[in-house]
């Protein structure tokens, strides 16, 4: 077990693992990253929380510029088109209103259909099952 490149001792663990692998990947990272701000205690943090404060301000900054903008293209448009766009906003929920009116009525018709086939069931059933049915007014007058 000799050292390798960088002096590290090569070999494996109890584990099977290679021994100083893990070392040399945290020494790579921090190399990749570049020198971290507070010293060598902070390894385990990505971004001091002063700077990680900082970009998000910077998110919110550019979230509330869209708000704003959004804001005043809502007013200039309500100035100069309010009452057209107003109206345009009636018609389409009145088309909306009509169309689910419609449905509603069609569904209803649909409930009923299926209320009265329901009851066709149960004749059809008494038909099979050799019960006499109840008489009808009008078949009672032809039987005379």
């Amino acid at each position: 077990m000799g050292d390798d490149q960088r002096g590290h001792r090569g070999g494996n663990d109890q584990h099977g693992h290679q021994r100083g692998h893990d070392q040399r990947q945290r020494g790579n990272d921090q190399q990749q990253r570049g020198p971290r701000p507070g010293g060598g205690d902070t390894e385990f943090l990505d971004l001091e929380i002063s700077e990680l404060l900082l970009g998000q301000a910077h998110r919110m900054a550019r979230e509330v510029a869209l708000e704003l903008m959004r804001e005043s293209m809502r007013e200039r448009l309500r100035e100069r088109l309010g009452a057209r766009l107003a109206e345009v906003g009636r018609l389409a929920a009145d088309e909306l209103a009509d169309d689910v009116e419609a449905n509603l009525a069609i569904e209803a018709q649909i409930a009923s259909r299926r209320a009265r086939r329901g009851d066709l069931k149960q004749r059809l059933e008494r038909a099979f099952s050799h019960q006499p049915a109840p008489a009808r007014a009008g078949a009672a007058k032809k039987r005379r």
